[in-house]
């Protein structure tokens, strides 16, 4: 990462931060993150990309990995250097200003991500909060880099037609704004715009200073950045860096680099509004901010009215109306209190009461948390307006508080999240089944109501015995809701473990769990197969082998979320191995199998494919098991990426003569598979089964899958469909000559023992009978 100004300076510092944080979570060694820093600030431009040149002339740079700038002279520095160190081919820069640089930086490649689009989202809720014309009178500095912001947020401006530019005032101080203001139109606001007016100086000249001091004259200063309101700012839409960091590391580490757009707009993700101004947007039309500096302020009257308790009581004897007045001052305090952690729209308390009340011991009062979304929420907004979702969020908020079983209560979180407490009275019951039974019951509700349904999803965690605060189940929850996203929404209900921050994330965790793993894997993780069958007469051919893991305390995980962590940690090779021993033990483990179970087939990475052992492994093992090669089939997983595709060849051509068919997994769903199918020795092709989703909706999808089925016959090669769910889907293929389907139509993954209890020969599909599976296995069985 390179980055412009020294440590101090807020935008940098926040960027940092959540770039490091990001690569973290993505790679085993964060150490292979390289922080270089332009100091342009605390020194002259020509002696800090002295120091720079320097120091990169005496450390070495990966050319395969990736690049982040983070502002207008990193990339300046980077533009006249290009040429002279060997920098990462992917490069990409965000918090850029300068039109020229930005012109000349997507001239050589460089990936964009632009947060100006947050200026306007910043504009647009003042003129919500405020009401239209909006007059602005811009704050800013006096440098270069500011006259780059100052020159983009006119012309944000000017696109505007509600909002009108009062004026401009650069090096300004307090005294000379407010009087301005005295002279300006009504319903003025000052509005901050970024540039290198970020308070990192010292003195009493300072941006935060004057902030202060703009405060106490009664003119509060919008913006769109968090540094700006950390030093004073009273709030704005504010742009999530957290979100544009992490986006600058996922392209910058993409594989897919060269697809992502030259040029990308990330937009403000919350908005945000110092408490000290609370009495400005005071009214029944009160916007949905995020109130910061809650916690403050509350700590504040707090203390004012421990102070306040200190001296009256001193005197509460001498008059008894001062007593009163203190009752009356407790009282207001303890509405303020409430008022400010109750969202007034819907009258629900808000996270805040939440994790301000069950703190500490009280913490021990509950037993379980749990967490409601509806993926639904974000698509209804966009598509109604804001004001059309609350009425929404509203009427289903009175569904889920009627049913909601007695004890347990609700808040009211980010996003429109829901956070739910269940009593500690529950005890030990089954509270995800729980969760399950009131989500249903709400929805049997909406539908005699005849409401637009919101289909709501939970995720629920068990609060640790030490616990001493919500805020790790919390966070455990919100690694949950994103589970269920990434998985789209497969299931209702999820429950997570909650660990300490400073333990490790669910990536870490996994991390650890599969590297334990490897060293006995049938404790934990089982095979099942799914059965191939011919779509004419229904007759077995084979069956695929799959992974399943059951966790001990997790429950079922996914493989889409332990398999790429099992790539990552360079764990393929072992993985592979252990799925074909135990896969031909089990096919061995009864002697008539090989000749009813038809083929056997394996998924194999490429990495495993390009191990010069691996095709002896598997022949050593058929010979000693006294199996034939012929019923050993191994499916390739990966097909997008290969950089030595004759040793591929060579390595399939030593396999298929020792008898060992290869299959080209997910076929039509990559560029790359068309070329691949050409060249290499392949037995069969597996047409992915999102090809065949297309065809039932789409003619021309159903044209090309026509297509494709007889251009891999005219290759001699063996079509298997994957994706069949309809006595339509089966009937179509048998005219298109498919040999072999795979799918929920004809049967689901199942267990070992029920795939023999249901097709060996003479089994009437009862109990399965018994035979040796193969649960653990040893490094020698696989050498």
């Amino acid at each position: 990462m390179l980055t412009s100004y020294h440590r101090g300076y807020r935008w940098n510092d926040d960027v940092v931060e959540q770039v490091t944080e990001r690569f973290g979570r993505l790679v085993d060694d964060p150490a292979r993150l390289q922080v270089l820093w332009l100091d342009a600030l605390r020194l002259s431009t020509e002696e800090a990309e002295a120091r720079l040149v320097e120091h990169l002339t005496a450390i070495d740079m990966d050319s395969g990995g990736g690049l982040i700038i983070s502002d207008d002279p990193a990339m300046a520095f980077y533009l006249d250097n290009r040429h002279q160190f060997d920098w990462p081919r992917r490069v990409v820069a965000l918090g850029l200003n300068s039109d020229e640089l930005r012109a000349e930086a997507e001239q050589v490649g460089v990936r964009i991500l632009r947060s100006y689009p947050v200026m306007a989202q910043s504009l647009n809720m003042l003129i919500d909060t405020f009401g239209s014309p909006l007059n602005l009178i811009l704050l800013g500095d006096d440098t270069e880099h500011g006259a780059n912001v100052l020159d983009d947020l006119t012309e944000v401006i000017d696109a505007l037609p509600d909002v009108t530019l009062i004026d401009s005032i650069t090096g300004w101080d307090p005294e000379q704004v407010a009087r301005r203001m005295e002279q300006a139109p009504p319903n003025t606001r000052l509005y901050m715009q970024g540039g290198q007016d970020s308070g990192w100086v010292e003195g009493e000249a300072t941006t935060e200073s004057r902030l202060k001091r703009l405060a106490e004259l009664g003119h509060p200063v919008f913006c769109h950045f968090d540094f700006q309101v950390a030093i004073g700012c009273a709030g704005g839409a504010i742009l999530d860096v957290a979100l544009l960091a992490h986006a600058a590391v996922d392209v910058a580490l993409s594989p897919a680099f060269e697809l992502v757009p030259s040029s990308s707009s990330m937009m403000a993700q919350r908005r945000q509004v110092d408490i000290r101004w609370y009495p400005l947007f005071d009214g029944d039309s009160i916007l949905p901010f995020e109130w910061i500096g809650v916690r403050g302020r509350l700590e504040q009257i707090s203390s004012e009215y421990r102070v306040l308790l200190v001296v009256v009581s001193g005197i509460a004897l001498l008059s008894l109306g001062a007593a009163l007045w203190l009752l009356w001052s407790r009282e207001v305090n303890r509405r303020r209190r409430q008022r400010l952690m109750v969202d007034r729209r819907y009258d629900i308390p808000t996270l805040l009461a939440l994790e301000t009340r069950y703190q500490g011991r009280r913490c021990a009062e509950l037993s379980w948390v749990f967490s409601l979304a509806s993926p639904a929420l974000k698509q209804y907004q966009r598509r109604f307006g804001s004001t059309r979702l609350e009425w929404l969020l509203g009427i289903n908020l009175e569904l889920l508080r009627y049913h909601l079983p007695a004890g347990w209560k609700l808040y009211l979180g980010d996003d429109h999240q829901l956070m739910g407490v269940v009593p500690s009275s529950e005890g030990n019951s089954d509270v995800e089944a729980l969760v399950d039974s009131y989500l249903s019951l709400v929805s049997q509700a909406q539908q005699q109501r005849t409401l637009h349904a919101l289909h709501w999803h939970a995720c629920v965690v068990r609060i640790p015995v030490q616990a001493e605060d919500l805020g790790t189940c919390i966070k455990a929850l919100e690694e949950g809701m994103e589970r269920l996203e990434r998985e789209g929404w497969v299931r209702p209900t999820l429950t997570v473990l909650a660990v300490e921050p400073y333990q490790e994330t669910w990536f870490r965790w996994l991390s650890r769990q599969v590297g334990a793993l490897m060293d006995d894997p049938g404790t934990q993780w089982r095979l099942v197969v799914q059965p191939k069958v011919s779509p004419l007469d229904r007759r077995l051919l084979g069956v695929e082998v799959l992974t399943r893991w059951r966790h001990p305390e997790v429950g079922n995980i996914e493989p889409r979320e332990f398999m790429p962590v099992i790539i990552m940690l360079g764990l393929a090779q072992r993985f592979d191995r252990w799925v074909v021993h135990t896969a031909l033990e089990w096919v061995a483990s009864r002697p008539d199998m090989q000749n009813w179970l038809g083929c056997v087939s394996i998924n194999v990475h490429l990495s495993t494919l390009m191990d010069e052992a691996f095709p002896d492994y598997v022949a050593r093992h058929i010979r000693r098991l006294e199996l034939r090669a012929s019923v050993v089939e191994l499916e390739l997983v990966e097909h997008e990426h290969f950089d030595d595709i004759e040793k591929v060849q060579a390595q399939m051509t030593r396999l298929r003569e020792l008898g060992i068919g290869v299959t080209l997994d997910d076929f039509g769903s990559g560029y790359t598979a068309f070329q691949l199918v050409q060249r290499l020795p392949l037995t069969a092709i597996k047409l992915d089964y999102s090809l065949l989703h297309a065809a039932r909706r789409f003619d021309q999808a159903r044209q090309a899958y026509a297509a494709l089925a007889a251009f891999c016959d005219r290759l001699g090669l063996k079509v298997v469909a994957e994706g069949v769910e309809t006595h339509e889907d089966a009937r179509w293929l048998v005219t298109l000559g498919i040999q072999a389907g795979q799918g929920y139509f004809f049967a689901r993954p199942m267990e070992l023992n029920e795939m023999v209890a249901r097709y060996a020969p003479g089994s009437t599909g009862g109990a399965a009978p018994n035979h040796p599976v193969v649960r653990g296995w040893r490094q020698a069985d696989i050498e």
